[in-house]
């Protein structure tokens, strides 16, 4: 049974300086070489916090569809995502956010498409990222 509230950590450690990438990590994962972006003229060469935003926001969509299509006993050959996420200036204010995700799901081979649609609506409406982002978001499904 799963317990709440969970708890999760992570650890990233930097020198100073733009060009320095640092890397983050999570319990004994590999770590994770991140960088600042060169659209904040950063080096790049690593995965920049606006990449890990994109990638979390999308792990927890196929992870929450993968776990209720487990539980639903609906099968599928795969699930593929993109995340387009635009980062802008704050109206009126200084700083900047993610201002909108544009997510491209590809689900293919689904043994009960029906099923498998409505399935992703909960995946979608359950995803624990998601609903803690303020971020808009914009879903493109596709079965196949």
């Amino acid at each position: 049974m799963i317990k709440f509230p969970m708890k999760f950590e992570v650890e990233a450690k930097a020198k100073p300086g733009l060009s320095s990438q640092w890397i983050a990590n999570s319990h004994d994962l590999p770590p994770i070489p991140s960088a600042i972006p060169p659209e904040f003229m950063g080096p790049g060469g690593g995965y920049s916090p606006e990449d890990l935003f994109a990638i979390s926001l999308l792990n927890c969509l196929i992870a929450t569809f993968k776990v209720y299509c487990e539980k639903g006993n609906v099968g599928f050959q795969e699930i593929k995502g993109k995340v387009d996420l635009t980062l802008d200036k704050l109206s009126g204010q200084s700083g900047f956010a993610m201002t909108q995700a544009d997510i491209f799901l590809d689900i293919s081979g689904a043994s009960d498409q029906e099923k498998a649609r409505k399935l992703l609506d909960g995946a979608i409406k359950d995803c624990a990222v998601s609903n803690s982002i303020k971020t808009g978001k914009t879903f493109h499904i596709n079965f196949s």
